[in-house]
């Protein structure tokens, strides 16, 4: 195509920001083995050892006192269905999404310069704001503040030893060893990830705001309806595993509560809700800093297209309604603009432009893996088909 300068595959090379590759996290797991270092993510591997490891002994435990399906002066281990969606489903849920942010990280960062977002002159400090990104990741001072908090969580007595969930292994006023290993290898093993996935929303954010200071050349007349930034709209699928599993430990804590305490659904609905909510937020968090490249992108091209469909619609009636001349023939004639109903055309693509870059597929996106669990939690109640039917007639 003539005029078409296409991006030198040089440009594109090493634009990549690996989420899950090279931090303090990931070396360590390297030097247990558990991650091979032939360039493979060990994601099996680290699932089943986690998962036992944090799993499988407060069962063995339990079995051995008596307390995984009766107990006398407790309540079961097998009622905690919180725990048991915590590790058996919520865990391995954050270890295999590590795969689907890898993938979407390293579609998405070369669409900055293969649509010109970041110009020709810009690249190098585009990658250099990568590099300082991923020396950031790779710090080991993000991961000494988790292994901090987590720490802090542990001391704090509501949300140590005190916790409801912890009731399966009391005996009399103390923890058993199952409380005691859930307290100290259990629950950890699943706040690293999961807080580990909380930074990297953060780092992505951080990311994207840098790219926003250095000057981005949207356009507003993309039929993508978002200046050619279309492609971010596939972010939130990264982050979809977060927001899974902790619906999953929820909506298992209420599950609980409603089979065993006499708890009802409706209960639950306000803090259900609010959870969505928040976990959409969380999931598109880092696109919301484009809105006002977005904003102020729409309001320059309305008035610059809305200038050049005025200029030629005005010559367009002179010539054909007044039967004037027209001098200046160029935006008649030219062919890239072709006649009016095209510039008009162009017009309407900038009108149509969104300014806010999620849309109802990123909603799905990121509603679907969050509701799932919560139709598990309405069938205690109700029935699978009824509700699935209400859905149904609500759609219809």
């Amino acid at each position: 195509m003539a005029g078409v300068s296409p991006v030198s595959p040089v440009n594109l090379q090493g634009l990549d920001l690996p989420l899950v590759r090279d931090d303090l996290w990931f070396r360590a797991q390297q030097a247990l083995h558990l991650i091979p270092r032939d360039g493979r993510d060990g994601v099996l591997r680290r699932t089943v050892i986690f998962t036992l490891l944090a799993w499988l002994p407060l069962v063995i435990w339990a079995l051995v006192t008596g307390r995984v399906f009766e107990s006398t002066d407790s309540e079961p281990l097998l009622r905690h269905f919180a725990l048991h969606a915590r590790f058996l489903i919520a865990l391995p849920a954050l270890i295999f999404g590590e795969r689907v942010a890898r993938s979407v990280m390293r579609d998405m960062l070369p669409s900055f310069v293969a649509t010109g977002l970041v110009t020709e002159e810009k690249i190098p400090a585009f990658r250099q704001i990568v590099q300082d990104v991923i020396r950031l990741k790779n710090s080991s001072f993000p991961w000494v503040g988790v292994a901090g908090l987590i720490v802090v969580v542990l001391l704090v007595p509501e949300t140590g030893r005190r916790l409801q969930e912890l009731s399966w292994s009391r005996e009399r006023d103390h923890l058993g060893f199952g409380g005691w290993w859930y307290l100290c290898v259990s629950r950890p093993i699943f706040q690293i990830f999961m807080l580990g996935w909380v930074w990297r929303i953060l780092l992505v954010t951080l990311l994207f705001q840098r790219f926003v200071k250095l000057g981005l050349n949207p356009i507003a007349s993309h039929p993508d309806n978002l200046g050619s930034l279309g492609f971010i709209e596939k972010l939130p699928r990264a982050f979809v595993p977060l927001a899974f599993a902790m619906s999953c430990v929820i909506c298992g804590q209420f599950a609980h509560e409603m089979a065993w305490h006499g708890a009802h659904m409706k209960q639950f609905q306000i803090p259900l809700a609010i959870f969505a909510v928040v976990a959409f937020l969380f999931c598109v968090a880092p696109l919301l800093v484009f809105i006002p490249v977005l904003k102020s992108s729409k309001r320059v091209a309305m008035n610059q297209y809305g200038a050049l469909v005025a200029q030629q619609n005005r010559q367009v009636h002179r010539k054909w309604i007044e039967g004037e001349p027209v001098e200046d023939r160029a935006l008649l004639e030219a062919p890239e603009l072709g006649p009016t109903t095209d510039v008009n055309a162009i017009f309407e693509a900038v009108r149509e432009m969104r300014t806010v870059p999620f849309s109802k597929k990123s909603l799905i996106t990121v509603a679907i893996p969050v509701a799932l669990p919560m139709l598990v939690l309405a069938a205690i109640e109700v029935p699978l088909g009824e509700i699935l039917m209400k859905i149904f007639k609500t759609i219809i």
